[in-house]
């Protein structure tokens, strides 16, 4: 046999070693088609076969039985309990208890420390100008300072001439020469000279106003409520202030009260002014190394006093917020007894009780007459309110 024969055997003949391993995965997906083609026809005829059969009696008969058998016995409890009381108990004549009860809230005197620091809301503001006035009658004679210049307190300003007519004639008749004094008008402050417009050889009167010196100096005023006032037992000196945004606090001194003037309706910066109502200011100055600007907001803060080891309520339970109060005492049997107390510091929350109580002593936490902070029972629309809590009877 020659090779070509040889050659065209080897193509015609049987697989060769290269082609077995294909043959043999085509064999393996053939059978696993195979195999799910033959679940897939048991699946169908077991559906077939549930089908042919149709539901059982449990889904049929029993099941719906026990629903309907459920809600009967539902339905006429609901009608026992609604138009069938119990009769018994009322024959019997006692009283059924109520579903819900409402107890005052109370709470004890107990010893604690109260910190009455006012937080106030402020403005800083410049100081007021200092007017220049004018202390003779004359002339100006000469001017020795400009508007707009830096002046310090005391500095020379203008002068005046006054000249004086003696009333008594000379020994041979005739009138003697007029006598000339010269006076010097100095700065009231230390400043800018503002609206300085005096001319030469003006004249003047006794107080005329020739202009005013503006401080580079500020203070702090911040509106004071009358519930306020009556938290400063005593007169403070000084007061802590924040300037938000600036530097670190510091103590701002010269604190001082100012009362509205008669009439004015309030008026204050940063108060209500309303008619009125009138708001005093709580002002102090602002030392002069702290660098602000006119207006600032300020948070003030008064420290109106510490007291420690006292005896302290919530102010909910004392109708009163200064000198004197009166709460309600409640006895070892449940009695009730109005008693008049001495009231000394508050923070707002809480407040010291001088004398009229004792340490341990309930007293009712919203006293009668008061107004409750918090109340939870106050708002039926509130997220807070619980009818079973707050009394509300239900059925």
């Amino acid at each position: 046999m020659s090779a070509d024969d040889g050659r065209i055997d080897e193509a015609d003949g049987a697989t060769t070693p290269e082609d077995r391993p294909q043959h043999a995965a085509d064999d393996r997906r053939a059978a696993a088609a195979q195999r799910r083609l033959e679940a897939a026809e048991r699946k169908a005829s077991k559906r077939a076969e549930r089908q042919s059969r149709g539901p059982g009696v449990w889904r049929t008969v029993v099941w719906p039985v026990l629903r309907l058998a459920v809600f009967a016995v539902i339905a006429v409890a609901l009608v026992k309990v609604a138009f069938f009381p119990d009769a018994s108990a009322s024959e019997a004549g006692v009283d059924l208890p109520p579903t819900a009860s409402m107890e005052e809230p109370l709470v004890a005197a107990t010893v604690g420390t109260v910190r009455n620091d006012l937080s106030l809301t402020g403005q800083v503001l410049p100081d007021d100008a200092v007017a220049v006035r004018s202390t003779q009658t004359g002339t100006v004679s000469r001017i020795l300072a400009s508007n707009g210049q830096g002046v310090s307190a005391g500095s020379e300003l203008y002068v005046v001439r006054v000249e004086t007519q003696p009333t008594q004639p000379n020994a041979d008749g005739s009138l003697p020469a007029p006598t000339v004094r010269l006076f010097t008008i100095t700065s009231p402050a230390a400043g800018v000279l503002t609206g300085f417009e005096v001319l030469l050889n003006q004249e003047l009167q006794v107080g005329t106003e020739t202009g005013s010196v503006q401080p580079a100096t500020f203070h702090v005023d911040a509106p004071l409520t009358a519930q306020e006032q009556y938290r400063l037992t005593t007169q403070p000196t000084e007061a802590q202030v924040q300037i938000p945004g600036g530097p670190a606090p510091f103590t701002c001194t010269g604190l001082q009260v100012l009362q509205p003037s008669t009439g004015s309706g309030g008026g204050t910066p940063g108060g209500e002014g309303s008619a009125g109502v009138s708001t005093a200011t709580a002002r102090c100055q602002v030392p002069a190394e702290v660098r602000v600007f006119s207006g600032l907001a300020a948070d003030v803060t008064i420290a109106g006093g510490v007291a420690e080891n006292v005896l302290t309520l919530p102010t909910t339970a004392v109708l009163g917020s200064a000198d004197t109060g009166r709460v309600v005492r409640i006895g070892a049997d449940g009695a009730q007894e109005e008693v008049q107390v001495e009231l000394g510091l508050t923070d707002g929350q809480v407040i010291e009780i001088r004398s009229g109580l004792a340490d341990g002593e309930q007293v009712m936490q919203f006293v009668p007459g008061g107004e409750p902070l918090d109340d939870p029972c106050a708002d039926p629309m509130s997220m807070t309110y619980d009818p079973i809590a707050c009394g509300e009877v239900v059925p």
